[in-house]
């Protein structure tokens, strides 16, 4: 294979999808670092010859100019997506469609197209007809995803992969007015189909928790972010303040199910330190120790006049107010 086509394929990969672009002396800078020494007038040329054949648009409307692969363009690749990877993307297609942001299902719809031609072209394969007998059904009551501005979870990600300082107008829960903010993306987190920017402010080292849908906007300063010394996702996410800590530590939880909600918990136990103990009446007292969280409550109301708190003693304090309350809205007719 000529250099000419392997640095043809490589300006192909490079190109992003529109509305992104990338101009010639960028992919000067690209072509260079992989040993292609070309200049930026032979890029303009190539672009131009390979643009009659694929489906690659210029920007020539707004500086710097750009290119980028049209909105619309399908998905094609070498070698060809096989039956499996077709199977995957299908069922990503399917199962993801809920959690995933707009702007994220838009640059991957291409790809889910590209993977239900094979399949349909594939009737003969077993696996072709797999996505019409397997469905995923969420544990609770389904919910839409926010709306996130289109360019909003882009700069983040580029942000965050550049690792470059942000500018965001951000407008907090409960507030009219929105603010600017000088962040340092640390990382990105999604939960429930909610992007958390986990970041710094200005000279502070607090981390702080953006929700991407609260952002109006997002721009991508040539400044570098200041990493956070000793920052771990994982240590971040393990130490429960993506569940909301009440207490800050953990509680021996201990609550009688009746019979038919406590299945539930047989089933599909709340912890590997879960006891169960059957009871005379026929219900089932729950012993475990559990993080003391905001989702632990919500969990223990969703089984309603179904399980009763016996302690720790805040919290069936707690569960009791909560039950006097409703009954008495409930009271008025």
């Amino acid at each position: 294979m000529s250099d000419t086509v392997l640095r043809h394929w490589m300006m192909l990969r490079h190109l992003p999808r529109y509305p992104r672009k990338i101009d010639a002396a960028t992919l000067a800078d690209v072509l260079a670092n992989a040993g292609y020494e070309v200049s930026r007038r032979s890029i303009e040329r190539d672009l131009v010859k390979l643009s009659s054949v694929f489906p690659v648009t210029c920007d020539d409307q707004h500086k710097p100019y750009g290119w980028s692969w049209m909105s619309t363009a399908a998905a094609f690749d070498l070698p060809a997506m096989d039956v499996h990877s077709a199977l995957a993307f299908r069922m990503a297609a399917e199962h993801l469609r809920a959690l995933l942001p707009e702007v994220t299902r838009g640059y991957l719809e291409p790809h889910f197209q590209r993977a239900q031609a094979v399949l349909d072209s594939q009737d003969h394969n077993a696996l072709s007809h797999w996505p019409d007998k397997v469905r995923v059904v969420p544990p609770g009551q389904p919910l839409l995803p926010p709306a996130i501005a289109q360019d909003v979870l882009e700069n983040v990600q580029t942000g965050l992969l550049t690792e470059k300082r942000l500018k965001i107008v951000y407008r907090k829960r409960g507030e009219a007015e929105a603010r600017t903010y000088q962040v340092h993306p640390q990382a990105l987190v999604w939960r429930d189909a909610v992007g958390y920017l986990l970041c710094t402010l200005w000279k502070y080292d607090d981390l702080k928790q953006f929700v991407l849908h609260r952002m109006e906007s997002v721009e991508v300063e040539n400044e570098p972010r200041r990493a956070l010394e000793g920052f771990s996702l994982d240590e971040e996410i393990d130490s429960g303040s993506f569940d909301f800590l009440l207490s800050g530590g953990t509680v021996l939880l201990e609550a009688v199910f009746d019979p038919h909600a406590a299945v539930r918990i047989r089933e599909t136990p709340v912890s590997a330190s879960q006891e169960l103990e059957d009871l005379a009446d026929g219900r089932v007292l729950l012993r475990a120790t559990l993080a003391d969280t905001v989702q632990l409550r919500s969990w223990l109301r969703s089984f309603g006049e179904y399980v009763e708190v016996i302690g720790p003693a805040d919290l069936r304090e707690s569960m009791a107010e909560s039950a006097r309350v409703m009954a008495a809205r409930y009271a008025t007719p």
